[in-house]
C-alpha cells in the first residue's frame, strides 16, 4: 500500500467506507454480466459511486492551492523581516562607532583645554613673580643706596621694609605654588575620570558589538535554515514533477457480490480499478511537503497551539479553512456542550490555515460563533446540526 492510498485511507476513511457500502450495494443487485444494458448499469454505477472519493479529493485540492499562496507570502514576509534586521545590526554598527568616536574627540579636547588654562595660569603666575622679584631688586639697590647716604636709623628703616616686602612676596609665592598645586590635581582628577568613562564605554561598546554578533550570526542561522528547507521542498516537488505517482482505489470483491451465470456453474467476480488523477494527487504531494516544512519553519504560530487531530465521523464538529495571521488563534463561542457565549475556546490546529473544533457530545446541535484571539468576531453564527460534522472554507468570513 503507497504513501497516497495510505494518506486517502486515513484522512478519508468514512468516504471509502461510503463507496464501499455503494459497491456493495449495486453489485447485491444480482446483475446479469452478459446482459449488456444490465452490465452496462453494473458499470456506471460503480463509476458513479467512486466519485463519492474523488469529487472531495479534488475540491480538496483547490483549497491546497490557496495555502500553498500564502505559504509562498509567508517566507517572503520572513525574508523581508531578516533583511530588516540586517540593516538594523549595521545601523546600530555604525551609531556606536560614531558615538565612540565623539566621547573619544570630547574627552581629548577637554583634557587639551585643561592642560592649556593650568600653563596659562602658570606662565601668569611666574610672570608676577618674575615683575615682583626685580622690583625688589630695584628697591634693595635704592635702599643700598639710602644706607651709603645716610646714617644708621635710616638703614634700619630700609631694612625693615625690605624684610616686609620680602616676607610678603614669599606669602604671594606660596599661594602661587598652591594654586599650580591644585590647578595640576584639578587636572589629574578630569583625566583621570575622563579615562574612566571611556574605558567604561568601551566595555559596553564591546559587550554591545558581541551582542549584536550573536545576533547577526543566529539570524544567519535562521536563514540557512530557511534556504535548507526551501531547498529541499523545491527539490521534492522537482521529484514529483518527473515521477508522478498514480493511486489506485481497488474495489473489493466478495463472495457475495459474485454473479452466478444462468446455465453454468461458473462464477465470475466483478472487480474495478479506479485510477485518480495524477495532477491532483502530485498537488497533494507537494503541498504535504511544504506544509511539513513550513510546520518547522513557523513554530512561533503553533507554539501554544493544542496538536492536531483528526476529524470526529459521525459526531458535531466544525472544520474552518482560514488564514487567521502569524500569532493569531480562532476561538469558539455560542451555545452547546461546553460551550460559552462569553468566553471563548481556543479551536485546534490540524495544519496550516486549518482549524477543527470538536464537541464533547457527539449527538447534541451548538451554535457557534468564532473569534479572532478571543477578542474580535469573525463573520456570522453557524448552526451546527447533532451528530454531523461541518466544514467552511474562507468565503464564510471574507465580510468580517
Amino acid at each position: 500500500m503507497n504513501r497516497d492510498l495510505e494518506k486517502i485511507l486515513k484522512e478519508k476513511w468514512y468516504l471509502v467506507a461510503a463507496d464501499f457500502i455503494a459497491v456493495l450495494a449495486i453489485l447485491c443487485l444480482d446483475l446479469n454480466p452478459r446482459d449488456g444494458v444490465e452490465a452496462t448499469l453494473a458499470v456506471f454505477g460503480i463509476l458513479g459511486a467512486s466519485l463519492i472519493v474523488v469529487i472531495p479529493v479534488l475540491m480538496d485540492g483547490g483549497d491546497k492551492k490557496e495555502r500553498l499562496a500564502e505559504q509562498a507570502r509567508l517566507r517572503t514576509a520572513l525574508a523581508a523581516e531578516i533583511d530588516g534586521l540586517r540593516d538594523d545590526f549595521r545601523a546600530g554598527t555604525e551609531a556606536v562607532s560614531r558615538r565612540v568616536g565623539e566621547i573619544e574627540l570630547t574627552a581629548r579636547q577637554a583634557g587639551e583645554a585643561a592642560a592649556a588654562a593650568v600653563a596659562q595660569r602658570a606662565s601668569s603666575e611666574l610672570n608676577a613673580l618674575k615683575a615682583a622679584v626685580t622690583a625688589l631688586e630695584a628697591k634693595a639697590k635704592v635702599l643700598e643706596a639710602a644706607v651709603a647716604a645716610g646714617g644708621s636709623a635710616a638703614k634700619q628703616e630700609a631694612v625693615e621694609a625690605l624684610t616686609t616686602q620680602v616676607e610678603a612676596l614669599a606669602v604671594s609665592v606660596r599661594g602661587a605654588v598652591a594654586d599650580v598645586e591644585e590647578t595640576a590635581e584639578a587636572v589629574k582628577a578630569v583625566r583621570t575620570e575622563a579615562e574612566t568613562q571611556q574605558a567604561a564605554v568601551l566595555d559596553d561598546l564591546k559587550k554591545l558589538r558581541e551582542d549584536l554578533k550573536k545576533s547577526g550570526q543566529k539570524a544567519a542561522t535562521a536563514t540557512d535554515k530557511l534556504g535548507a528547507a526551501l531547498d529541499a521542498v523545491q527539490a521534492e516537488v522537482k521529484a514529483l514533477q518527473a515521477n508522478p505517482p498514480v493511486a489506485s482505489v481497488p474495489s473489493p470483491a466478495p463472495a457475495a457480490a459474485e454473479d452466478e451465470v444462468v446455465g453454468e456453474d461458473v462464477k465470475k467476480p466483478v472487480e474495478l480499478e479506479i485510477e485518480l488523477p495524477s495532477a491532483e494527487e502530485e498537488a497533494e504531494e507537494t503541498a504535504d511537503g511544504a506544509e511539513e516544512a513550513d510546520d518547522e519553519e513557523l513554530a512561533l504560530e503553533s507554539d501554544e497551539v493544542a496538536p492536531a487531530t483528526a476529524a470526529t465521523a459521525g459526531g458535531t464538529a466544525l472544520t474552518i479553512n482560514l488564514m487567521i495571521g502569524i500569532g493569531n488563534k480562532p476561538y469558539v463561542r455560542g451555545t452547546g456542550p461546553g460551550l460559552s457565549p462569553d468566553k471563548g475556546q481556543l479551536m485546534t490546529f490540524l495544519g496550516i490555515g486549518r482549524w477543527q473544533w470538536v464537541s464533547p457530545e457527539p449527538d447534541a446541535p451548538a451554535t457557534v460563533e468564532i473569534w479572532k484571539n478571543d477578542q474580535t468576531p469573525l463573520g456570522e453564527p453557524l448552526h451546527l446540526s447533532g451528530g454531523e460534522p461541518v466544514e467552511v472554507d474562507e468565503s464564510h468570513f471574507s465580510g468580517s
